[in-house]
């Protein structure tokens, strides 16, 4: 089973990662985005939409960041994707919550306050603090779910998590409050505490 990936990706360090929890033996393949291979059409027959990450198992393809997850979790026997309905409504809900409102945020922050600079480039401030005021609404939001709780959902570690954690790959270099969101540091403590999570951890730029 190959999974595509770029290793700046927050989105595919998530799938990444997880596989690395479960222990699936998976062929990493990294793409090169300077050298366009997310556009060739050999992957564009894998993904058609020229995005990372990717699962290819023999013949069966699947892409999307969290669709990957619910993949990869179905594989083997765990109580990732959660134990009942209400655990898996609210799993769905949070992965929903992740790809349609936060990575609106988080992505803007990404790219004016983090590549831009390591290129050499002004950031369009208009664009970064919309998105840091959107920012700030959402990890509100999150730190009340959080108030109390270990995890997002029940009393362990399920898909969810992977899912939002993804997107606080760039959360220092991006400049996100995490000090005024102290449920959310605590909570990122946790994911940060993974061994998967360590294993897959991006380079570092403009250092």
């Amino acid at each position: 089973m190959e999974l595509y990936h770029w290793p700046m990706s927050h989105n595919a360090r998530k799938a990444r990662a997880l596989a690395h929890h479960l222990g699936i033996d998976i062929d990493e393949r990294a793409l090169s985005m300077q050298d366009k291979d997310h556009k060739t059409t050999e992957y564009l027959a894998i993904n058609p939409m020229g995005q990372v990450p990717a699962i290819r198992d023999e013949d069966y393809t699947v892409w999307q960041a969290n669709a990957v997850l619910i993949y990869l979790a179905g594989l083997s026997p765990n109580d990732l994707l959660g134990q009942s309905a209400r655990e898996w409504g609210h799993i769905t809900q949070w992965m929903l919550w992740q790809s349609v409102e936060f990575s609106r945020a988080v992505v803007p922050l990404h790219v004016e306050n983090y590549f831009k600079r390591v290129r050499g480039q002004e950031a369009d401030i208009d664009r970064r603090d919309a998105a840091m005021t959107r920012l700030r609404e959402l990890l509100a939001v999150l730190d009340a779910a959080l108030d109390g709780r270990a995890w997002l959902v029940g009393d362990r570690l399920t898909v969810a998590d992977f899912a939002v954690a993804g997107d606080f790959t760039h959360a220092v270099n991006a400049g996100f409050p995490l000090d005024d969101f102290p449920h959310v540091a605590r909570w990122l403590g946790r994911i940060e505490a993974l061994p998967a999570w360590a294993d897959t951890a991006p380079p570092q730029i403009g250092e």
